[in-house]
């Protein structure tokens, strides 16, 4: 039996709609070519003034009565809504299943962002609506090879970030285990001399403090980092921005946002481009496709000053999202740098590396004479001092507001207090630190670094999406006069004594007059993506991957290269010859409710490819003019890579096709057939749909009477026929619960309800006799269909549009 356009189908799903319940099995209930608003709802005023984001559920299937093979099937969006203010998507997911419904399928949105890496165990105990913490908490320490050494973990704004409390053993019930999810919007807000991370939303419950034990385990508040490993793929559509015949596709995009998102401007001032008190040296080179790069320096300060991190820091773009070392790996050698990046950077933008430099710093030791011509960095002491009337002990140093600490515990009225003495007054300049009575035998390490004067100076703007008309920069002159410039929309800085460049958001700046780069202080306005709230969707917008920009190709992926011509079809009459185009893929002609008037008995319309013609054979009653033939041309092809704006496929394409083309991502479901898996019985079924037991004493013969399926009914399901006496037995599917009863002497075909139709059959004869109670039957029926999940998003704003449509593409070959 020939497989024809009428047996490939997209059925609905048992519920449409926008509740917790949509989704749901396959029904027979089709969604109808060239019908508008047969998946999605219409879009409301209010869709437009709020934005929204609507996912449905649909079963691309081969609909016919025996169990012919699809091929290769695949969808893909062919035509994309034509308001710039809607977009669609498919989810491709591994999870989805054929009864998941919309909890589910969020769920399955929000597996892509997951708690990952450490930043501090011991985190502080947060309140209920608490949305910052102190800087402090970055830092950490770590031991390697019998030494402490100190971490500085550096968060940017935009960047996800997980608060989560976590210990072993039962659940307590004071401190549940819970997981908070929050984005970073500030990285140095006032409220301490350290400053504070500001992060939103708030929390909306309490951690415990850092002292506090469960189940006999402190530093139960952790803070970490998170993890993007998505386990979705994400098929979009783009236009062909220049016409094309070859392996290079010029296309409108190769990103999409999957959630609304408004744009809001934040303004930042002060910002530094020290690392703490130490202005790091710059270099950059451009990304290409490689993920690895490599930089040949031979002045990159190490040490062994656990005080002070030594390790470079580097930047990239990808996705248009500012990134750093947590999403990279830094290894310093003697006379190279090289950096693995986790992200595929974006082409020919910056991947920048800003380290100590040798030319400026020094490691020091108070066992060594103070070198000439330095002075001590702030905050880079490490070591320890010795207080008399305590035998002897030496006590660790702390160095704040210029002067050394130490804390102690001291017995009072039989308790221990901790108490913290001043050790002595530092002399950065100088090199002299003078010691407070009852000091003595101070041991340390420091950084020195010689008198500031530069004349360049390289860095990266703390801003993912900066307005660099908003740029303006201050620094002092090695004479303590203070300048200043400012920049403009194409990122050009001029002013007072400096000038410069900013590019792809690295700025490059020279100095008439020596200056000092810790005084340098710069303003910019960033645009801030402003995700929706997760009640008004019922999705965390902070765990859909990448703040919600998708890739919509990726290597190794197929497309779908299209574009369609239409023309009226005036006054139609048998005989009637139009002229399309040579070789065309698809041929249709619809009237005005868009209804096909295509027959595979060619009623209506012949088609010859070859000659390129289409012969009217009726006067199309019946049908409603006015009435459109349509044409379509189309290939697939292999993509090899993405970059920015551009597709790469491995071959040239057949043909040329014109700007405007359609350039689609397709999900390929595999050969769609329906089918029985293989067959067992056992002697005790206990529920356990993951394990199989002895085998019965009975055997259900399937060699001469197989499992009947059909393409129309079968679904995809677990199955369990348990016995309760010699011949009857309950039929127990593992997601759709027991389904009906049947017996041996009698033919069992159990009815779907929502496609009334049998979801298989057994005949009598092939159960034989020798059953026990408590015996069990197990199989697994395939459908001819799978489930996939489009989404469309709808951003906030004006359209004039008001009738629109998207095209959903179902295809394959017949076997």
């Amino acid at each position: 039996m020939s497989i024809t356009r009428n047996d490939l189908k997209i059925f609905k799903p048992e519920q449409l709609g926008t509740s917790d319940d949509a989704g749901g099995q396959r029904t027979r209930n089709a969604v109808e070519s060239g019908k508008l608003n047969e998946l999605f709802t219409a879009i409301s005023d209010i869709d437009h003034a709020q934005s929204s984001l609507d996912i449905v559920k649909c079963y691309p299937a081969l609909d016919t009565a025996d169990t012919g093979t699809l091929l290769d099937a695949h969808v893909f969006i062919s035509q994309p809504p034509s308001d710039p203010l809607v977009s669609m998507l498919l989810v491709e997911a591994d999870a989805l299943d054929d009864e998941d419904r919309m909890v589910e399928m969020k769920e399955i949105l929000e597996s892509s962002v997951t708690a990952g890496s450490l930043i501090r165990s011991g985190a502080p105990g947060f309140l209920p609506n608490q949305n910052s913490f102190s800087r402090e908490y970055l830092q950490s320490t770590y031991m390697f090879d019998g030494k402490e050494y100190r971490k500085t973990t550096s968060l940017r704004v935009g960047q996800v970030i997980a608060i989560a409390v976590e210990y072993a053993g039962i659940e307590d019930a004071d401190w549940p285990r819970k997981t908070h999810y929050c984005m970073v919007t500030d990285t140095n807000a006032p409220g301490n001399s350290e400053g504070n991370i500001v992060f939103d939303p708030p929390i909306d419950f309490a951690t415990p403090d850092y002292n506090i034990t469960v189940n006999a385990t402190s530093n139960c508040t952790k803070l970490r980092l998170t993890n993007e490993a998505s386990p979705l793929t994400f098929h979009g559509v783009s236009k062909l921005t220049a016409a094309s015949s070859n392996k290079n596709l010029a296309v409108q995009a190769v990103q999409q946002n999957l959630l609304p998102v408004v744009l809001s401007e934040q303004v930042k001032t002060g910002q530094a481009i020290s690392d703490g008190d130490i202005v790091r040296k710059t270099v950059s080179q451009n990304a290409t496709t490689a993920q690895s790069y490599q930089f040949a320096l031979v002045d990159v300060l190490q040490g062994d000053n656990t005080a002070i991190d030594y390790t470079p820091i580097t930047s990239y773009t990808s996705g248009g999202i500012q990134y750093g070392s947590d999403d990279a790996i830094v290894v310093v050698s003697s006379d190279t740098v090289s950096v693995t990046l986790s992200r595929k950077p974006d082409l020919n933008t910056p991947i920048t590396l800003g380290y100590i430099s040798t030319n400026a710093y020094q490691n020091y030791s108070n066992a060594d004479a103070f070198p000439a011509d330095r002075e001590l960095v702030v905050n880079s002491f490490k070591g320890q001092v010795s207080k008399s009337g305590t035998n002897g002990g030496a006590y660790p140093i702390v160095e704040r507001d210029g002067a050394l600490y130490v804390q102690r515990y001291d017995s009072f009225f039989g308790s221990l207090l901790q108490n913290e003495y001043r050790a002595g007054i530092i002399d950065y300049q100088a090199g002299v630190i003078t010691l407070d009575q009852d000091f003595s035998n101070l041991d340390y390490v420091a950084l020195v670094i010689a008198p500031e004067s530069a004349n360049v100076a390289t860095f990266v703007l703390n801003a993912s999406d900066a307005l660099l008309d908003t740029f303006y920069v201050q620094v002092f002159t090695v004479g303590d006069v203070l300048i200043s410039a400012s920049g403009d929309s194409h990122g050009t800085v001029t002013g007072t004594g400096i000038s410069g460049s900013i590019v792809n958001n690295l700025v490059q700046l020279s100095f008439t007059q020596d200056v000092k780069l810790s005084t340098l202080r710069y303003d910019i306005t960033e645009q801030v993506r402003n995700l929706p709230p997760a009640d008004i969707y019922g999705l965390n917008p902070l765990r859909i991957p990448n703040a919600g920009i998708v890739d919509i190709y990726r290597a190794w992926g197929t497309i779908a290269v299209s574009q369609t011509d239409y023309q009226n079809v005036v006054s139609p009459s048998n005989g009637t010859v139009i002229t399309i185009r040579t070789g065309s893929n698809f041929v249709d002609i619809t009237d005005a409710t868009g209804a096909s008037l295509w027959t595979a008995t060619s009623d209506h319309f012949t088609v010859d490819n070859a000659a390129g013609t289409v012969t009217l054979n009726s006067d199309f009653s019946g049908f409603t003019a006015p009435f459109i033939l349509s044409d379509t041309i189309s290939e697939l092809a292999l993509v090899t890579a993405v970059n920015t704006n551009t597709v790469t496929i491995s071959a040239a394409l057949s043909r040329e096709y014109p700007i405007g083309s359609s350039v689609a991502s397709v999900q390929i479901l595999g050969d769609l057939q329906a089918r029985v898996g293989k067959v067992r019985d056992m002697t005790s079924w206990a529920n356990n749909w993951d394990l199989d037991g002895e085998a019965a004493q009975g055997t259900l013969n399937t060699v001469d009477y197989p499992i009947e399926v059909t393409n129309a009914a079968a679904v995809n399901e677990d199955w369990a026929l348990v016995f309760t006496s010699t011949t009857a037995f309950r039929c127990i599917g593992k997601r759709i619960g027991q389904i009906a009863t049947g017996d041996t002497v009698n033919d069992f075909a159990p009815i779907n309800s929502l496609t009334n139709q049998p979801y298989f059959v057994i005949r009598s004869g092939a159960f034989g006799a020798g059953w026990n109670p408590g015996e069990a039957i197990r199989f697994a029926t395939v459908a001819s269909a799978k489930p996939v999940m489009p989404i469309r998003t709808v951003q906030a704003g004006h359209s004039q549009i008001n009738t629109d449509r998207a095209v959903l593409a179902f295809r394959g070959n017949e076997a």
